[in-house]
């Protein structure tokens, strides 16, 4: 019986194995994003561009970038992406681009990339691909000299590490990083899911960078800067207690180099003052003067339990840089060339009872605005989260949702998606509240909504005036082009049938024309403009159409005879 059970039973030595990063995401590309042949390709061009972004705000550098996809064969491409940051030592150029969960970026910060996946990930699906290596160029200062390199390598998937193929010095002039790979079963489409969709929002989002494209038929576009503003760096922030969970406190607990409850809770979190520290005690009965790495998990529950009954001061703020309405104006008006255009970045407020995050919010309509879809401009809803634009999952997103829920027809809009209208949104924050590993969609907490709505309707309102104005203005062409061709000629007929000269008529004309278009759009004419109104057209004339001066005036005898009569009183 016992030698069944060990025949049948796991060899625990021989059977049981540690994957490394490289080679779990081998198995489960999709968590990577690498689904499907066009979003695969997609996500490639988002994280090495993305990555571009990160370098060169971070050295003060204004991005310009240049990017080459060559088609190889049908499904096969070779992507060559070249950038003007700093450039990557030597020494590290393999651990950014052949080691999983590499990277500086584990902190409570704004950021657009969270995981330590981006470049390595690029890599990884490269050689699963075509088992080509990955070439790289990178330029860098050592102290006050530039040196460069360029070497050819592979990811080790069993060791999470990279292999050197090839090394040699390089000439360098400028700072930067080249990279080149080749991808099979992945496609370059025009659609909205695809490539270059996603450049030509990315630039909306980030309107202080330029990107050239030469896409796989050779054609070559070139996406201007529109603004010449190096984005401020955003700082890190404490986490506020209210966003806090007991796995949180306990990690606090283990890592700080606090020698009590007490310091490490007022040193690790916002707005976590002594005195709150000692209302904590009382009420939970727990001794702050304890070490943190004897803290247990009940504590840390009761803790919690703790801060979601007491009132704090909301989280700070000025860890969220937002792009700016200025800027995300010019970023539309740059790629879109709209006829109207208006952009709002909303007070912070939190969500979760203690995360902060901040809307940003544009609408652009007519010009290139919206999408091309058989002939038929559409609208579009262009989706943003940390300036990284969400091309993927809009269906479930909170963006789709608080924009699908507004009444459009309130605002002049009764046929929505037939409008060439685009709408951008962007939500700023430490913590984007996902809802899968592939940041594509934003989980709908009700204040994010409610903040989308409101940023949104206001632009709606500027853009409802836009079209009344305009609409107002296409009325009045139209009628005066109606009295300009009518009223003359019946002014001249009744001239020559009353046997006198023309009379001046283009001052009534003007306003009887201004009167009637304010009364067809249901606007109010201002009292001085009526008075005007009424003295041009109550002007008095005899029996040959002539105007009686004031002081021949008939109605002036009238009123003179009426005295007369006995009529004063």
């Amino acid at each position: 019986m016992a030698q069944d059970e060990q025949q049948i039973g796991l060899d625990w030595e021989e059977d049981f194995q540690r994957l490394t990063p490289s080679q779990f995401f081998r198995k489960n590309k999709q968590m990577l994003g690498f689904t499907g042949k066009i979003r695969s390709l997609t996500i490639v061009f988002h994280e090495l561009i993305t990555n571009s972004f990160d370098a060169c705000e971070e050295a003060g550098i204004l991005p310009d970038i240049d990017i080459e996809l060559k088609r190889v064969d049908k499904e096969h491409y070779i992507l060559r992406h070249k950038d003007n940051g700093p450039g990557i030592p030597e020494d590290y150029v393999m651990q950014v681009y052949c080691m999983m969960f590499a990277g500086s970026k584990f902190r409570n910060i704004q950021s657009r990339g969270q995981q330590g996946l981006g470049c390595s990930g690029c890599v990884l699906l490269s050689q699963m691909t075509t088992g080509k290596p990955a070439r790289v160029i990178s330029c860098y200062k050592e102290g006050d000299e530039i040196k460069g390199v360029k070497m050819k390598f592979q990811m080790d998937v069993e060791n999470n590490r990279g292999i050197l193929m090839e090394r040699e010095d390089y000439p360098a002039e400028q700072t930067g990083v080249c990279i080149e790979l080749q991808f099979k079963d992945v496609s370059y489409s025009l659609a909205e899911q695809g490539a270059f969709e996603y450049i030509r929002r990315t630039m909306i989002g980030n309107p202080h960078a330029k990107i050239t494209f030469r896409d796989p038929t050779g054609h070559k576009y070139i996406f201007k800067r529109a603004a010449d503003v190096v984005p401020v760096q955003p700082k890190e922030v404490l986490p506020h207690p209210k966003g806090v969970s007991a796995d949180d406190l306990m990690t606090m607990a283990k890592n700080t180099d606090s020698r009590r409850y007490k310091s490490m809770m007022t040193s690790s979190m916002s707005r976590m003052s002594n005195k709150r520290v000692d209302e904590i005690a009382q009420l939970t009965g727990i001794d702050m003067n304890k070490r943190p790495k004897d803290m247990t998990f009940p504590e840390a529950e009761a803790i919690v339990q703790c801060f979601k009954k007491m009132k704090f001061m909301a989280p700070p703020t000025d860890g969220l840089i937002p792009i700016g309405s200025e800027q995300i104006e010019k970023g539309m008006k740059q790629i879109l060339k709209p006829e109207f255009v208006a952009t709002i970045t909303r007070k912070p407020v939190t969500y979760a009872g203690g995360v902060s995050f901040i809307i940003e919010a544009g609408l652009a309509y007519g010009g290139d605005a919206g999408r091309v879809v058989k002939e038929q401009r559409k609208s579009e809803i262009m989706r943003f989260a940390n300036r990284v634009p969400l091309t993927f999952d809009a269906g479930s997103c909170a963006i789709t949702e608080a924009l699908k829920s507004i009444d459009w027809k309130r605002y002049g809009l009764r046929d929505m998606d037939n409008t060439p209208l685009t709408l951008f949104v962007n939500i700023i924050s430490t913590q984007v509240p996902y809802l899968s590993t592939g940041k594509q969609s934003v989980s709908p907490e009700p204040e994010i909504v409610h903040e989308i709505r409101q940023s949104t309707m206001k632009l709606a309102r500027k853009l409802q005036k836009h079209l009344r104005a305009k609409r107002a203005a296409k009325e009045k062409e139209k009628r005066s082009k109606v009295f300009e061709e009518y009223v003359p000629v019946i002014i001249e007929e009744a001239a020559k049938l009353g046997e006198t000269g023309v009379p001046e008529y283009q001052d009534i004309l003007v306003k009887v024309t201004k009167r009637a278009l304010a009364e067809l759009l249901g606007e109010k004419v201002e009292e001085e403009e009526e008075e005007e109104y009424d003295a041009l057209i109550m002007e008095e004339v005899d029996e040959f159409g002539r105007t009686v001066e004031d002081s021949d005036s008939t109605l002036d005898n009238f009123f003179d005879d009426d005295v007369e009569d006995g009529f004063e009183d």
